[in-house]
C-alpha cells in the first residue's frame, strides 16, 4: 500500500510540471509557421508590426509593413521553402521567440523571428534570417 502511495506521488510530480507546461501551447501563432512553409508572403505579413526590424542576407533594415512584404516576397522568389521547422521557442518578458529552420530550394537558413504582443496579438517586430553553411 505505500509503495502505491509513493508511486503515485512520483507520478504525480512528473505530470503536473508537464501539464502545466502544455496548457501554455505554442508560443508562436501557427500561422506564421504556415507562410513560411507555404512561401506566403501575404499571409506572413499579417503578422508584421507596422514597423518591422528586417535581417535578410542581401538587406538590413527597419522597413513599413508593406516594404518587409515586398522584401519577403522576393526572398521566397528567389528562396523557395521546401520546408520549415521551429527548433526552439521561448518567452522573455513581454516578448515571444522562436528559432526556425528553413530549407529552401537553394539552401538552408536560420530563421530567428521576435513578436510581441500589441492590442492582444502577437506581431513580429524583427525578423532576422541567415544563411547556413551545410
Amino acid at each position: 500500500m505505500k509503495t502505491n502511495k509513493v508511486f503515485y506521488y512520483f507520478l504525480f510530480l512528473l505530470i503536473f510540471p508537464l501539464s502545466i507546461y502544455s496548457q501554455s501551447g505554442s508560443k508562436l501563432p501557427k500561422g506564421i509557421s504556415d507562410a513560411f512553409k507555404n512561401g506566403n508572403s501575404t499571409e506572413l505579413s499579417t503578422f508584421f508590426n507596422n514597423k518591422i526590424e528586417l535581417i535578410l542576407p542581401t538587406n538590413s533594415d527597419i522597413h513599413s509593413k508593406q516594404q518587409a512584404q515586398f522584401m519577403m516576397r522576393d526572398f521566397f522568389q528567389t528562396y523557395s521553402p521546401k520546408s520549415f521547422n521551429i527548433i526552439h521557442e521561448g518567452i522573455r518578458e513581454n516578448a515571444t521567440f522562436a528559432i526556425g529552420k528553413l530549407t529552401s530550394t537553394r539552401g538552408n537558413f536560420r530563421v530567428v523571428i521576435l513578436t510581441k504582443n500589441e492590442g492582444g496579438n502577437e506581431l513580429i517586430h524583427q525578423l532576422r534570417i541567415e544563411k547556413q553553411d551545410d
